[in-house]
């Protein structure tokens, strides 16, 4: 069934990584020169004339790790038929998102860091995948709790 509570967490963190596109992970500011705004799909300079000092393909991975975790956990919302495919879709989406957090904290603010000079200031969207890594592992366990009670059902026939 679809209103099942982890449908409902399932879709609560897909809510979540689609506002991931929408608000800044980070913003750089610091005097005249460098006025850094990191978004999940671009990096964007506030001083006009101003570029920034890295590759234009350098939120390249941020961005397919988002768009992949957002991807698979608004189709695993309709696999509540299948649970055991849904159990490792989350799985799944829970690693991706993992590595979109170590990469966004350990890798890119680091670098931004040292192309600009600046500290970081994290803003709403940085905080989003860890909100939805919440709705997922309480999914997890939803789905977990379904099969153990389906288990025990077929075992008393």
């Amino acid at each position: 069934m679809i209103q099942r509570i982890q449908s409902v967490y399932l879709l609560l963190a897909a809510i979540a990584l689609a506002a991931m596109f929408f608000f800044p992970l980070a913003i750089f500011i610091g005097g005249d020169k460098d006025q850094l705004v990191l978004y999940i799909y671009q990096l964007l300079s506030k001083v006009p004339g101003s570029n920034p000092d890295v590759p234009s393909y350098f939120i390249y991975p941020n961005l397919v790790l988002a768009a992949l975790s957002l991807f698979i956990t608004f189709t695993s919302v309709f696999m509540f038929k299948n649970r055991m495919r849904q159990l490792k879709m989350v799985r799944l989406v829970i690693i991706l998102i993992l590595v979109l957090i170590a990469t966004f904290f350990f890798y890119y603010v680091v670098e931004l860091e040292k192309a600009s000079g600046i500290e970081a200031q994290y803003d709403i969207g940085a905080y989003l995948p860890l909100i939805a890594f919440a709705f997922l592992l309480l999914a997890y366990r939803g789905i977990m709790n379904d099969e153990k009670l389906i288990r025990s059902s077929e075992r008393l026939r």
